[in-house]
């Protein structure tokens, strides 16, 4: 991943998503709201984003927006 590339994983295992905002090593970790973090590099910089549950997440929207359609 080059420097100002943004990289999407996503761990069907865990159900975690998780996005790079760029290159470094996360030191530190703050919970904007429950199940999101965000990560820091050692200058304070936000290296990444991880949502858990993203499956969860995605699923009631999803399924609210599908419900209107259908009806």
């Amino acid at each position: 991943m080059g420097k100002n590339k943004i990289g999407i994983w996503f761990d069907e295992g865990t159900d975690v998503l998780y996005v790079s905002l760029r290159k470094g090593a996360s030191v530190d970790s703050e919970e904007i709201e429950e199940d999101v973090r965000i990560e820091y590099d050692a200058q304070g910089q936000i290296v990444g984003l991880e949502i858990s549950e993203m499956t969860r997440r995605l699923a009631k929207p999803l399924a609210k927006r599908l419900a209107k359609i259908v009806k």
